[in-house]
């Protein structure tokens, strides 16, 4: 019955449907929990089948949000939007009632420190995750998380909405790559890289924007090994959690034998060439079977202006101290 409801939708009707949804979760913010049999009905209908799943990694500030806006506006694929984070507890039939709007989504290119505006937009959706997978949030320790057979059948049935692929931004979860390849087998990864010295301090100024929001001082991802840099001061912080950050993506990959399932992007190389990352991309998702089909009517992107940080005493102590803990830490 449900789902018959649901396909009798128009597109208007679902817009409207966003729209009373989205003004009642300001005043009930349990409201998605009357969605959870629609939910549940959506995920055995659609979610049979195996999704291709792409996550984007590297340490928070590095452009992962620049190369997700960009995957989703150059291909028809599957992601997790504002609106079906605000609707943590029912995405897939978020991902419904939002579809044309997602599909028609055009970019926009003009984040706020890793956020982007817009119940359409693609989200790092930290409440979905949190929801999803407790273990792979130390912050929330009293969350009991969910059935992977679940989670697994969320996938396809967001793919079945929207189509292509599913592409996933969230740095958290590179605390548990492990899990994320016992859920998704077949998953691959886009591993972006940005100068290190540039990253560090685009990741202290976040810090002095978000102060406080991390009891520890840390902002996004707690790298292994951060506890050493406890009493440490910020900078020598972030430089601590790009360079762990990037050793714990190459470790974990590494032990588990997925190295063949990662492409290394440049974040200079992205803006300065961003169709010929694209296309290295799409090369790299076919060898790994991974169908990726470009949106018709998508304008080729254009090339951007990398972000450098200028050349002053701040950015010479943020090299030094980069310098000093690439001698100090090694490799576990």
């Amino acid at each position: 019955m449900e789902i018959e409801c649901l396909n009798s939708l128009t597109a208007g009707q679902a817009r409207d449907w966003a729209a009373f949804l989205k003004s009642a979760a300001h005043q009930h913010p349990r409201q998605d929990i009357r969605f959870a049999h629609v939910e549940r009905a959506l995920e055995w209908v659609w979610g049979s089948k195996t999704p291709s799943v792409c996550f984007i990694v590297g340490p928070p500030r590095s452009g992962t949000l620049l190369l997700y806006e960009m995957v989703v506006t150059q291909y028809s694929c599957g992601y997790l939007s504002n609106f079906a984070k605000r609707m943590y507890r029912t995405p897939v039939v978020a991902t419904f009632l939002l579809r044309k709007a997602i599909r028609d989504r055009s970019g926009a290119f003009d984040s706020t420190w890793g956020e982007l505006d817009g119940n359409a937009a693609p989200s790092e959706a930290g409440r979905i995750w949190c929801f999803w997978m407790a273990y792979a949030a130390p912050y929330h320790q009293n969350a009991r998380g969910m059935p992977s057979g679940r989670i697994r059948r969320k996938m396809p049935a967001i793919v079945h909405i929207l189509g292509g692929s599913v592409i996933i931004k969230n740095p958290i979860l590179q605390a548990d790559i492990p899990q994320l390849l016992h859920l998704f087998l077949e998953a691959i990864f886009l591993h972006i890289d940005r100068d290190f010295a540039n990253n560090a301090r685009s990741l202290k100024r976040l810090r002095e924007v978000r102060e406080g929001e991390d009891e520890a001082g840390w902002v996004s991802l707690r790298p292994s090994g951060w506890e050493r840099f406890t009493k440490a001061d910020p900078m020598t912080q972030s430089c601590a959690q790009v360079v762990l950050s990037h050793q714990d993506i190459e470790t974990e990959l590494s032990e588990q034998r997925s190295t063949q399932r990662v492409l290394r992007i440049a974040y200079e190389d992205l803006c300065a060439a961003p169709n010929d990352t694209l296309s290295e991309f799409e090369r790299f998702a076919r060898a790994n079977g991974v169908a990726l089909m470009r949106k018709c009517g998508a304008a080729s992107p254009k090339g951007l202006t990398p972000r450098h940080q200028p050349m002053d005493e701040t950015q010479r102590q943020i090299e030094f101290c980069l310098r000093k803990l690439r001698a100090e830490i090694k490799p576990a």
